[in-house]
Order: structure tokens, then sequence, then C-alpha cells
């Protein structure tokens, strides 16, 4: 291993005293597992894998004898950058490097074939969730560093541990951490096994060089609960080169990506969640930098003939699909990455072109684009804004999370990544 390059962190513009956020319906992103549909429940093991004791240890010290992706040297840390990143982008840096597809430039990429006729589809049934869209604010990304104290899955948990998912990793859990949706990090019902949510837990060591997600998390009484957990190594881009357009995928002994093709992770299209989320730094900058995050109801999302019946189809770089249900060859794609027209004119669909969220939203889906990521009903995902000192109440104004509300899917164009895959048979990157 190399040894880990510093990012350059710089505080700006995110005070203590900040506040709560004013979106509606919180923890949108219902659909990750609740219709069976990511690897939590997909690919799960019929029992929990075997875990180290609960008790925390800090920095990079082992638990339990077991050396885990979690306290593993990254294998060059994140490469430095000066855009906001961390709670409320109050840091400056990347997540991963300036060419992977989280940072790409896509306003010239060639658009798919079928791109108004999925377009057009959504439109006539239904549209984005609720009909409008809307910016989901529940998701906290926590900060760690080397003093935080680390967690290895409790052997209590009830809930069997996915297989397609990171074994044995030391999760990082800052003092005051918050759940999405959530005021600290107990998921209701979730130490008896019920499944009361998503309860995703995000956490960004930037100095360390990992980003660590989990899906369903609780940590009470010092035993971490969780049923899935990855720890992204920053330093690694696990999904280079981008599929020719219209390209046949290659067999995966060809050809892998992420964290393996038919793998799911904590958000079920396999995506890291956090460098996805628009920050109040990012619209305090003036522009998003990045592609954003959205979903869809579970029914506006396709499911394709496979070999012996029907199933999930995603497309790069998604290595995963929840459960979709709309068996149509016109119905939006997992993984899919739509762009924001160039001519898009934000005041002729009643948007305030003046107002900041919308100024550094549409030059992000205009230039970066959202991908498909998982099921449910508030379709863009933002970062939570608490303890920012800036509110999204502030930024946004008197419309709120409705901001955006004018903007329809066919004010949009779907990339052409190549072709698409199918199944929940995961098999495990290599390269990670």
């Amino acid at each position: 291993m190399r040894t880990p390059l510093a990012l350059v962190l710089a505080l700006a513009g995110c005070n203590p005293g900040g506040v709560t956020s004013g979106s509606e319906g919180s923890g949108a992103s219902s659909g990750a597992n609740s219709d069976a549909s990511s690897g939590a429940a997909t690919g799960a093991a019929t029992g929990s894998t075997t875990a180290t004791s609960s008790e925390p240890t800090t920095g990079n010290a082992t638990n339990g004898g077991t050396t885990t992706a979690g306290t593993e040297t990254s294998t060059g840390g994140p490469p430095p950058g000066d855009l906001p990143v961390g709670h409320c982008g109050a840091r400056t840096g990347r997540y991963f490097g300036p060419d992977t597809w989280i940072y790409a430039d896509v306003s010239s990429a060639p658009v798919r074939p079928d791109s108004a006729a999925t377009t057009a589809w959504l439109e006539a049934h239904g549209g984005w969730g609720l009909g409008r869209l809307q910016i989901d604010t529940s998701f906290v990304i926590n900060d760690a560093d080397a003093s935080t104290p680390r967690y290895t899955r409790t052997p209590d948990d009830p809930v069997p541990y996915s297989t397609d998912c990171d074994p044995g990793v030391q999760f990082p859990v800052p003092d005051g951490s918050r759940i999405e949706g959530l005021a600290d990090t107990v998921c209701p019902g979730r130490v008896d096994g019920d499944y009361q949510g998503d309860c995703h837990l995000l956490v960004a060591d930037l100095e360390g060089g990992f980003l660590y997600e989990s899906f369903r998390a609780t940590l009470t009484g010092g035993k971490f609960y969780t049923e899935c957990d990855v720890a992204w190594d920053l330093a690694l881009d696990v999904w280079s080169p981008t599929p020719a357009p219209g390209a046949e995928l290659p067999p995966i002994e060809d050809r892998q990506w992420g964290i393996g093709r038919d793998c799911t992770g904590p958000d079920a299209a396999g995506f890291p969640i956090a460098p996805l989320l628009f920050t109040v730094g990012d619209v305090m900058s003036g522009k998003v930098e990045h592609a954003i995050r959205f979903i869809l109801p579970n029914d506006r999302m396709q499911r394709a003939p496979v070999p012996g019946g029907d199933g999930p189809v995603y497309v790069w770089p998604a290595t995963h699909a929840g459960g979709p249900q709309a068996e149509d060859a016109a119905a939006p794609i997992y993984g899919s990455r739509w762009r924001l027209r160039a001519d898009f004119d934000p005041a002729a669909r009643g948007l305030d072109p003046e107002n900041p969220v919308v100024k550094a939203v549409v030059y992000g889906l205009k230039h970066h684009g959202m991908l498909l990521a998982d099921g449910g009903n508030i379709a863009l995902t933002a970062e939570n804004a608490d303890d920012c000192g800036t509110s999204w109440d502030a930024l946004w104004g008197d419309k709120g999370s409705r901001v955006l509300e004018g903007i329809q899917p066919s004010d949009f164009e779907i990339i052409d990544v190549g072709g698409t895959e199918h199944g929940y048979d995961c098999v495990r990157n290599p390269a990670r």
C-alpha cells in the first residue's frame, strides 16, 4: 500500500446553530429494500456473517484480530480538489478522482436512441414520485477522523448481513452522528429486527481516504447493527472506462466495475451515496459540479424479460437494480444518467432563475446529470443542512423543497452508456 495523501481540508461557511430543513417526507428513498429490492434483501446471507465484538476502537486499530476494509490503509488517499465535500459541503476536496463518472461533464455526451420514448413513458405514467420534482434532505454526511471510535457489526444482530457487501468493516461513528431522517444513531425497531425504514448512515473519513456507508444501521448500547456496509477507498476508480455507446457488455470475467456486477450496497444501484448528494456548500458555491442522486417509484422503473422469467435491469455505472416493476421496454432503467436539455429555460417552467438552488442545481443537471439510484417518492436527494449555519429554507425560499417542481421528465435526455445488465447473482469486484 502507498502512503495516504492528505486531502486539503478548508472549513468554509458551515457554522453551528443551523435551522432544521424544511423538506417534506424525510427518508423518502424507501425503495432500497422495502420491496425486497436492494442487496440487503437480494443476495442476503441466510445467517449473520462472522463478526467481531462491537466494542469501539480508534484510528486504524483492528478489533478482535480482524483487519477489515475500513482499517486498511488507503491506496493513496482521496485526490485533492476544491469542491465542497463533507457535512454541509464545509470542506474542500473530492470524494473520488476527477475522471470518475461522478465528476464527468456529460453536457455533450451521446444520447440513448430510446431517450425520448423513455421520458415520454415516465410522463404518461405519473412522472416523478408524488408527481413533482421535489427535494429530499434527510441524508446526513457525518465527518470522521483518525480519533473516531470504530465498530464492527455485533454478533447479536438478528438481521442477516448481505453477502454483496463488505465483510468485517471497522465502521467509524463520530459522536453526535445522525442516521438518515433521524436525530441520532438509533433506527426505530432495528435492534429487534424490525424493518423501520432505510436508516442509512454515511460517514466520510476524508483524511483517512475512506467513505463508509451503511444500510439499516443502528448504534446503541455500544453495539453496532447493520445490514450492509461498504468502505469506499477514495483513491480508487473502480468504474472506468465508460462503456461505448450502444455497445453490448462483455462477460463479467472480462469486465467488472463498482462493488461488482449484480451486487448491491447501501444504495440499491450500488452507487456511493454521499458524493451524489448536493449540499448547501454546493449551492452557495453557485453550481453543483457533480452528478446528483435521484429516485423513482418502483412501478416506474423497468423490469425486463430474462431467461426463465423476468428480472431487474440496470446500466453502467450501476451494479444492481432494486425492485423495479414496470414490464415495459420504454420504462426508465436503474443507473441511467439523465441530463437536463441544453435549451432548458427555468423561467419557462415557472422557476425563478435567480433562486440560488435553481441556479446551482440546473447547472449541475445540465453538465453532470442525475443518476437513478433507488426506489422511492421524493425525486432529488440533497444533504441535510442542520448545523450548517445556512438552512435550506434560507436558500430555496417560499417554495421550499418544491423549488424545482416545474421541471418535467421531457426536459431531460438520457445518456448512452452501453448495454443493459440484469440479475441478482453478485460477483464482487476484486479491484476493490
